[in-house]
């Protein structure tokens, strides 16, 4: 008994190569879009909303944020500095301590000029009529 097994096995659809590579390239068509955080954010516009915060803040109040942003960039190396001064073994141990403690110092006077500099702008958004905090705090970060 002869018995054919093609008959019941099941069947499979043959597709041309052309067909396959359209759906390819469907598939291809339809990968989801990821889009960077800054292309988001100019699609949301607070590129552009942050540019307007800026320039409603007064002239005078702009420089002073600015000199804010330049003393805290200054604190920051004086830091690195600091550490690598303390990790150095180039200096005798008087000395290193010395100029430890005078770099110690430089950096205290620098952190009350950030103190006294955020108070002076606090006021001057004040005089300005500026009371929004979103402003203040954007302006002093």
């Amino acid at each position: 008994m002869n018995v054919n097994f093609l008959i019941h096995s099941p069947t499979q659809l043959v597709t041309s190569h052309k067909e396959q590579e359209t759906k390819a390239e469907k598939v291809e068509e339809l990968k989801p879009l990821r889009l960077s955080e800054e292309d988001l954010s100019k699609l949301s516009g607070e590129e552009v909303r942050e540019e307007q915060e800026e320039a409603a803040l007064p002239p005078h109040i702009q420089q002073m944020v600015e000199k804010l942003k330049e003393l805290r960039e200054k604190i920051k190396e004086e830091q690195k500095l600091l550490e690598e001064l303390k990790a150095s073994d180039q200096y005798a141990d008087e000395m290193k301590a010395e100029l430890i403690t005078q770099k110690l110092e430089y950096i205290l006077r620098m952190q009350s000029q950030v103190i006294e500099l955020t108070k002076n702008i606090q006021e001057a958004m004040k005089e300005a009529g500026i009371s929004d905090p979103g402003v203040l705090l954007k302006a002093l970060a």
